[in-house]
């Protein structure tokens, strides 16, 4: 496992800093493991799209509540 790997894991990185760390790295790594790089980088964005959505949900649904 790479540092981008281990930091993207522990939240020390944001996956657009792991993207950019990929960029740096890129041809020094293995096909195999870059594609497992991305696959981590896809799912900490899920992650984060998936939180921001549902605080997006929460404010609009109290915002209206006192309505």
């Amino acid at each position: 496992m790479c540092l981008i790997c281990i930091d993207i894991q522990k939240d020390k990185l944001t996956p657009k800093e792991a993207r950019r760390n990929l960029g740096e790295t890129y041809q020094t790594l293995d096909q195999d493991h870059r594609l497992e790089v991305l696959r981590l980088i896809w799912k900490k964005e899920d992650e984060n799209n998936i939180e921001d959505a549902f605080d997006d949900y929460l404010e609009d649904f109290f915002s209206h509540s006192s309505d």
